[in-house]
């Protein structure tokens, strides 16, 4: 994708945790509550910023290279700088992520030389600068992230007891850091694929903690595992009017997508999920929407599912607070996906990309 810049120009958001219902605002808000401006943004920030995107090059592809040094360099610069700053989400976001993007034949050894400059660099940051307690934790989830993908490449699978180590590194300076919480998702993953066994029990752990975002991934978490033993129950009169009950569609294989119009990376998802339905939808496959969008948005909403021909019914909530559906299962960030078998129960909640067909071409053949 040589549209890089577009696309991190998002990243601050994606780092932020989209508490279930977040986007949500209550009808009288916008009357009762004055509205802040916003921040003025700093023009040397603005060009530390644009000096760290231009490190990352067009990932490989040739028009313009990767600086490893460039990239770490200016992101510690600016969190030296700017440190509270909103834009720091963003560019740790940048830090993490970048080596994933960096697949291919071509850029398979920028890719390794990128993860092995970072895990050097954040090591010798963290040990000879005195971070603010932000960026500290940010470095950390950075780092953990980095390695996990080290430990895949050489050992084929990431050290879950290092991963543990970092988060009690963590926990022990900062127990309620978001960056904790993003490393608790990382470590459930792991340990769903490693020790299947020991994840009930943890979760259980996780939702008696003190820590109100722990405990709220931690009940989340167990209210989706419970999915893989029990079909999913859900009903709702969608944004069309048409009546959905999962219960009726037993015997198809249901996609629930979690999404938003906001949502760029959302939006990028569904020429996926259409191919999908054109492709395995005469054989029992079908499409439930959640959005996410705000209630002030609903005309917006409603033009966007006749603009694209999203044709699947989709939820739309309308009431008071939180949206319910992100809250059951507390969604933290969108899209998030449950594939459905047709007991209803859950197969699989990471379906992206190229994942989805490849599911499909499984699960329909059974």
């Amino acid at each position: 994708m040589k549209a890089t810049r577009s696309f991190l120009v998002i990243a601050a958001s994606l780092m932020l945790p989209l508490i279930a219902g977040a986007q949500s605002t209550s009808s009288g808000s916008a009357e009762t509550k004055s509205v802040a401006a916003p921040p003025a943004v700093d023009p040397a920030a603005t060009a530390l910023w644009a000096e760290h995107i231009t490190g990352m090059g067009d990932r490989g592809e040739g028009s313009r290279p990767v600086v490893y040094a460039q990239i770490s360099g200016k992101a510690f610069e600016f969190f030296e700088k700017y440190p509270s700053e909103r834009r720091v989400g963003g560019i740790l976001y940048n830090l993490a992520t970048c080596g994933e993007w960096m697949k291919g034949e071509k850029t398979e050894e920028l890719r390794v030389g990128w993860q092995l400059h970072l895990r050097d660099a954040i090591a010798e940051t963290l040990k000879s600068h005195p971070w603010p307690d932000n960026i500290w934790a940010g470095l950390q989830w950075v780092a953990g992230k980095n390695q996990m993908a080290i430990d895949r490449d050489r050992l084929g699978r990431p050290d879950l007891d290092a991963l543990k180590a970092r988060i009690e590194t963590v926990s022990a300076r900062l127990p309620e850091s978001p960056y904790r919480v993003f490393l608790e998702q990382e470590y459930l993953k792991v340990l769903e694929t490693q020790r299947p066994a020991e994840v009930k029990a943890y979760l259980t752990q996780l939702s008696q903690s003190s820590v109100a975002d722990l405990a709220a991934l931690g009940s989340g978490q167990l209210a989706i595992h419970a999915l893989r033993e029990k079909p999913m129950e859900l009903t709702f009169t969608a944004l069309d009017g048409r009546k959905v009950d999962l219960a009726e569609l037993r015997g198809k294989v249901v996609l629930i997508d979690c999404w938003a119009t906001w949502c760029v990376p959302c939006v990028k998802e569904l020429p996926n999920i259409k191919a999908a339905l054109a492709k395995w939808g005469p054989q029992g496959f079908t499409v439930v929407g959640i959005s996410f969008d705000r209630r002030s948005d609903r005309a917006k909403l409603v033009k966007f599912v006749e603009d694209e021909k999203l044709d699947w019914p989709h939820w739309y909530h309308e009431g008071e607070g939180s949206n319910p559906f992100g809250k059951r299962f507390n969604i933290r960030s969108i899209p998030a996906t449950f594939l459905l078998g047709r007991d209803g129960r859950l197969i699989s909640t990471d379906t992206h990309g190229d994942k989805l067909d490849t599911l499909l071409s499984r699960v329909m053949a059974q």
